[in-house]
């Protein structure tokens, strides 16, 4: 069982999910490698499990011949229940001519292309330097209080993460629980973002599937077998920390 983790141009982890991801692959008896940009790796054995940043998970799958959409989950039709605000589909050039789409929060469905952000006046467009044709997603603006990610690995909780807001706030893990239960076309490892507002309203933020996540501080070795879920699945290989 072999693991690489990607390293930067120092021949450093390339953030602290390399090292945490390193010590949990080490500790589960995994031979650990490491990467710079996966060309590197001669083999083409789809169970080497590549840990890394999106662009390099996804090159390597198309390494491999495994094909991917350039779309994230973001928004399953089947957790629409769980959003508690209005979310759209439509493309740049459209938000943009339409002065009643304003005050919302804007973001690609192609990853990477921009970071997410909220869209009050026309200038707010200013910086973008993409194509207006491009796919983007739109939700009403929600103040939340805070913001947790939810770890998910065969329909199972796996750990829960605060991320953002006022630590201290009480996450509904029976909420995160019936959505984990909704969700019937989801991956083997997935991660449910939810926030709650002043008022206690829960939102679910946005999906996000499990192939190149952070660890946000979550166990080495919970993380290395949320990874080794993800890669499993999307090779079509045996996951050997299923257990």
């Amino acid at each position: 069982m072999v693991a690489y983790i990607q390293i930067d141009k120092d021949k450093e982890f390339y953030n602290v999910n390399g090292f945490v991801a390193y010590t949990g692959f080490k500790a589960l008896g995994f031979e650990v490698k490491k990467f710079h940009d996966v060309d590197e790796i001669a083999s083409n054995d789809p169970e080497i499990i590549i840990v890394g940043g999106i662009s390099n998970v996804r090159k390597r799958l198309t390494n491999l011949g495994i094909e991917q959409g350039s779309e994230e989950l973001e928004y399953p039709s089947e957790l629409q229940a769980y959003f508690n605000r209005k979310i759209w589909s439509s493309n740049l050039k459209a938000v943009m001519e339409d002065d009643n789409q304003r005050n919302i929060f804007l973001k690609p469905k192609e990853t990477k292309t921009f970071n997410g952000k909220v869209i009050k006046e026309f200038k707010d467009f200013i910086g973008l330097n993409v194509s207006e044709e491009v796919e983007v997603w739109c939700a009403e603006v929600v103040e939340l209080k805070t913001e947790w990610r939810c770890f998910v690995r065969y329909a199972e909780l796996l750990d829960v993460r605060y991320y953002k807001g006022v630590w201290d706030s009480k996450l509904d893990v029976d909420l995160v629980k019936k959505a984990i239960a909704d969700f019937k076309s989801a991956p083997a490892a997935y991660c449910l973002d939810f926030g709650v507002d002043e008022k206690g309203k829960y939102y679910l933020v946005e999906v996000n599937d499990g192939h190149s996540l952070g660890s946000y501080g979550m166990g080495a070795v919970s993380y290395a077998k949320f990874l080794s879920a993800r890669w499993a699945e999307l090779t079509n290989t045996k996951d050997y920390l299923r257990f």
